[in-house]
């Protein structure tokens, strides 16, 4: 009885888990650049199986044409860099960006671009290149207002989530190797698109369906278990 408790229980947790995650994924199903997030289970020496660890899963989402200049898609490997608020690098695939008050390209935090790049009031013709060149219209004139970098690393996969989209550099990562875009292994932009999340959305609902019955029976085996346990020690009583 002893080791049914405990295997439904390992169950029990497990699934809640994986809901989680999938419930996690599934909110973020329209967040640019999102890279969803998958659970390795492992079997338990003493029965059942529990969550060991979890990995971002990097393939890249869709494509999708956007009328705004400054929405950009990496199409390839890279990853965006922008200053956070600590004064610290955090990465990102979202390339949903805007003008801030200080006319710097930011994310959608607000964190700027790294290294900036600041947008004149007034400027027109905003035009950003697959190579990363960014150029507008000034006073009549065109002008060069920067470039974009790329980042990426040797192992994606260590990097650490710090929420809201972004990315943080670890020792399990490596350091970031940055570059201009479509420059050796760096993927290039697209602009006027966004990537999509890679969430499958088919794919999770039925994961959770799958993960809701595994609960179901879990809950079941337990009351099981307590009705048996009960009648034994009746029995002996």
């Amino acid at each position: 009885m002893i080791d049914a408790f405990f295997n439904a229980l390992s169950g029990l947790r497990t699934s809640s888990k994986r809901l989680q995650n999938s419930a996690n994924n599934v909110a973020n199903i329209q967040t640019p650049g999102f890279k969803k997030n998958e659970l390795n289970l492992a079997e338990n020496r003493t029965g059942g199986v529990s969550v060991v660890s979890s990995n971002r899963v990097n393939t890249p989402g869709s494509v999708l044409t956007t009328s705004n200049p400054i929405d950009i898609a990496i199409q390839g490997n890279g990853l965006f860099q922008v200053t956070l608020p600590n004064g610290g690098t955090g990465f990102t695939r979202s390339g949903s960006f805007k003008i801030d008050g200080q006319g710097r390209l930011s994310d959608s935090n607000g964190n700027p671009l790294q290294p900036e790049i600041t947008v004149p009031a007034g400027s027109t013709e905003l035009a950003i290149g697959a190579g990363g060149e960014v150029s507008a219209r000034v006073g009549g004139e065109v002008r060069s207002l920067g470039q974009f970098q790329l980042s990426q690393f040797n192992n994606p996969g260590g990097l650490d989530s710090a929420g809201n989209n972004l990315l943080l550099e670890t020792a399990a990562s490596g350091q970031a190797v940055s570059g201009s875009p479509g420059t050796g292994s760096l993927g290039s932009l697209v602009s006027g698109a966004v990537e999509s999340s890679n969430v499958d959305l088919s794919e999770e609902l039925v994961g959770q369906l799958v993960d809701k019955t595994v609960f179901q029976a879990n809950i079941n085996v337990i009351r099981v278990a307590e009705d048996m346990t009960g009648t034994l020690l009746d029995l002996e009583s």
